[in-house]
């Protein structure tokens, strides 16, 4: 024993001269020591950890008889019954090798840490565990809820004075109620998630209720995450701009470090609480506690904390998940998840969520009817929406707190009253009361709640508009909503103006018919007169110069509808007069702020019926069902587009004669740690030009200075805007790195900056013209509220053409996160 272990043990004896305690040292077969092995005490559900000579010691709290376990990593495990002394107890073990020992794992005295050979054992069987899952259905409750924190103003008082007025115990019992109302937000739903391994989810939605404003919490959705960490990467759609890796992964070795924080007997399982530590902080990895079961090498329970730097929409976001033996066997399977998430808005206001998943039992090896797995993921039936109090104080498998059940009650009071006629009407009238403030800044609203419909007047400010032909206009705007009981929307809007500098009257309307809601059937009818940008999606200054306009009197029909799911077919006819405006006086205030180089378009009035088809689809598209609506989800495959336009030579009295066919190609691809990448193609030809009119001729938009466009429908370095009357093809792409570049970098890391690079490729082969830039930069997100974010970024460019020199540029972008979507807009 060498002098270490003889000072341990000198320690140890000092220790116990005042305590009932246990000493001794584990061995194996061959007396070598056993480093941190583990000895539990089966009573006390606790126990010690060996030191790195096998040599272990435990102080009771009180005499009496005892059972030990003794167990380490590839050694067979033995139970030993003893009975404690008022003194110290001295007790050798023999532990023997196992005969599954795991690849001879043989840890000496100067090893790491024993959790790695347990997180070893558990990367080992996580496929067995995959692939052992059987088809199964359980029913799950989830209550997400979400609790407002207010907090006082420094110079707010924290007490009122006091006052000889009495307390009016009603007034006093109705403030506590709309407090309680107002700072408490939540949803309950009832589902029954169907699984075929390995990835095959659909969810039924039985019972749904919502209580608040419920924007701000957590559902998940199982067919886009199933936070299962036996998989090597576990995605965060929706949550966080790049997926975690998992704890357990193939390779989590190289991610995380790991310590044993204690070994508990829990019944008769014995169970290693390891503690996980990021190799180095990123946006990738984890932080927390996982706790792993001896022998089957299965997750018993885990406490992770998910990067915050990659957070899309919360601050913080934390998982918890609880596994159980299912049916008494050595199946453990996930009895409940809770997503602990936070928000902040400035220093007073935080808004705290909880979204608890609790599992039923699960009827494994289900017999799903044939075709039952599918693209649908998730469907809600229509008695969803209605079930009563009785169904939920029977379905609850998660007990309401004093102040969710409190919640609920005034809630549910709340909605009684607030459905009923004489509410609604009251409400109504007082919606309806003109004031001076709607007519003068906030425009006019007419509610009519019992058709569900609401039209708008514009107010004064609004009957101001401004156009870079001529100037300021004069005219009033009026809009229509109305939704129809079985899920059709209907949209009807208008506008007329005259100019104050021409005298010209001009005016247009739009009628927009959601005819069916699952098809996502759209019918709509628009036109009238106005300017019409020949190049409405050029460059904001080409926006601004009258050079880019022609007078447009039209009426066009649209419609598009999902003939199959992800195939969509689009149609639309227009007629149109187009005349030039050489004959207008077209100066403003911008003429001597924007210079217009072009000479204003002219050509002879003529009349134009074109007709845009166009069939897009997207294979694997995945959908949830609504009653009354379908909302699609995405795909992992690409979306494919052919589109034809043709100009008519004589239907309606139309003057032209040409046919233009294109084909396009885009698709999001998320590459695990390494980031996301963005891709756009597309190539088309002009395959008659009989008479194709230069207003008809495909554009390409001219880069805006400074500003970083959409990367995925423009140059960055394109010094003109471009037209052909031919081939065209033209490719855009662009990748954010989700810091797996940056994270790697100690100092920029703290920063929060974000790699993203990208670029575009664009070739005329008649015009003889390529063009093809590259750009790299660097983003970071900024929070303007609880959940709202702001993206800057800042880029370099590199561009070449063959008709112009290499030449660089620096651009900057703003974007702001789409909430709904939870996602960015390139």
């Amino acid at each position: 024993m060498n002098r270490l272990a003889l000072t341990f043990l000198a320690s140890l004896f000092s220790l116990a001269l005042t305590a009932q305690a246990i000493m001794g040292r584990v061995v194996n077969e061959y007396d070598e020591p056993v480093p941190f092995a583990n000895m539990l005490i089966q009573e006390l559900g606790t126990g010690a950890i060996a030191d790195g000579e096998g040599n272990y010691f435990f102080s009771f709290d009180t005499e009496g008889e005892f059972g030990l376990v003794f167990s380490s990593l590839g050694y067979e495990s033995i139970r030993q019954r003893v009975v404690i002394p008022s003194d110290t107890l001295l007790l050798n073990v023999r532990l023997h090798t196992a005969e599954l020992a795991l690849e001879e794992i043989t840890v000496k005295a100067s090893a790491k840490d024993p959790a790695y050979g347990i997180i070893r054992k558990a990367i080992k069987e996580k496929d067995r565990h995959l692939r052992a899952v059987a088809p199964y259905r359980s029913t799950i409750y989830v209550k997400a809820v979400e609790e407002i924190e207010r907090k006082r103003a420094p110079k707010e008082p924290a007490v009122e004075l006091a006052s000889t007025v009495p307390v009016d115990p009603f007034a006093a019992e109705e403030q506590a109620r709309k407090a309680l109302v107002d700072n408490l937000n939540m949803v309950e739903m009832q589902v029954r998630l169907n699984v075929a391994p390995p990835n095959q989810y659909k969810e039924e939605r039985l019972a749904y209720q919502a209580y608040g404003n419920v924007a701000g919490l957590f559902i998940p959705r199982f067919a886009e995450t199933d936070f299962n960490f036996y998989r090597n990467m576990v995605s965060l759609r929706g949550i966080a701009d790049a997926p975690v890796i998992s704890p357990i992964s193939s390779t989590a070795i190289l991610s995380y470090k790991y310590k044993l924080e204690s070994t508990d007997l829990e019944g008769k399982q014995i169970v290693y609480k390891i503690k996980i530590i990021p190799r180095k902080s990123g946006n990738s990895t984890l932080e927390g506690t996982i706790w792993i079961n001896e022998g089957s090498w299965t997750i018993n329970r885990l406490d992770v904390s998910f990067p915050t730097a990659t957070l899309r929409t919360f601050d913080d976001f934390r998982l918890e998940q609880v596994y159980a033996p299912e049916n008494d066997t050595e199946e453990w399977k996930l009895k409940q998840q809770a997503f602990n998430y936070r928000a902040r808005q400035g220093k007073r206001l935080t808004f705290r969520g909880v979204t608890t998943l609790s599992y039923g039992t699960y009827e494994a090896n289900y017999p799903f009817p044939p075709k039952f797995f599918g693209n649908e993921v998730a469907v809600t039936t229509r008695e969803a929406y209605q079930r009563d109090s009785a169904y939920w104080e029977s379905g609850r498998t998660v007990a309401l707190t004093d102040k969710e059940a409190a919640m609920v009650a005034v809630q549910d009071s709340i909605t009684a009253v607030v459905n009923s006629k004489a509410y609604q009407d009251s409400i109504q009238e007082r919606y309806n009361k003109v004031t001076f403030l709607e007519l003068a800044w906030e425009g006019v609203g007419l509610r009519n709640n019992a058709q569900k419909s609401h039209l708008y007047l514009g107010s004064m400010g609004e009957l101001i508009d401004f156009s870079p032909v001529g100037g300021w206009r004069l005219g009033p705007y009026a809009s229509y909503f109305r939704r129809f009981s079985n899920g059709q929307i209907m949209n009807v809007s208008g506008t007329a103006n005259v100019g104050l500098k021409n005298g010209d009257v001009q005016g247009n309307f739009d009628a927009w018919y959601r005819y069916s809601p699952f098809k996502l059937g759209d019918i709509s009818v628009s036109g009238g007169r106005s300017f019409e940008s020949i190049n409405q999606y050029d460059a904001y200054l080409n926006q601004l110069r009258p050079s880019n306009y022609i007078l447009h009197d039209a009426l066009r029909m649209r419609h598009s509808i999902e003939l199959l799911n992800g195939l969509t077919l689009f149609t639309q006819a227009e007629i149109s007069d187009r005349q030039p405006i050489t004959g207008i006086e077209t100066s403003s205030f911008l003429t001597d702020i924007v210079t217009d180089e072009e000479e204003i378009l002219d050509f002879d009035p003529y009349q134009a019926f074109i007709t845009t088809n166009a069939i897009s689809f997207t294979p694997g598209l995945k959908y949830m069902r609504e009653p009354d609506r379908k909302i699609n989800l995405g795909s992992k495959w690409p979306t494919f587009t052919l589109l034809h336009r043709k100009g008519w030579s004589g239907p309606l009295g139309s003057d032209i004669d040409f046919d233009l066919v294109e084909f396009a190609v885009e698709q999001d691809i998320v590459f695990g740690t390494l980031g996301n990448t963005k891709y756009r193609a597309r190539a088309g030809q002009f395959i008659n030009t009989e008479d194709l009119r230069f207003v008809d001729w495909k554009r390409f938009r001219q880069s805006d200075p400074i500003l970083f466009s959409d990367p995925l429908h423009s140059f960055q370095s394109l010094d003109t805007a471009l037209n052909t009357t031919n081939r065209y093809l033209e490719f855009h792409h662009i990748h954010h790195f989700n810091g797996a570049l940056i994270n790697n970098i100690p100092l920029l890391k703290k920063t929060k900056l974000k790699a993203v690079a990208g670029g575009g490729v664009m070739w005329l082969p008649e015009e003889k013209f390529r063009h093809q830039e590259l750009f790299f930069g660097a983003e970071r997100v900024f929070k303007i509220g609880a959940r709202r974010r702001l993206r800057i970024g800042a880029y370099g460019v590199l561009a070449d053409s063959s008709n112009g020199k290499p030449n660089t540029a620096f651009k900057i972008s703003f974007d702001l996160i789409d909430l709904w979507k939870r996602d960015w807009s390139f």
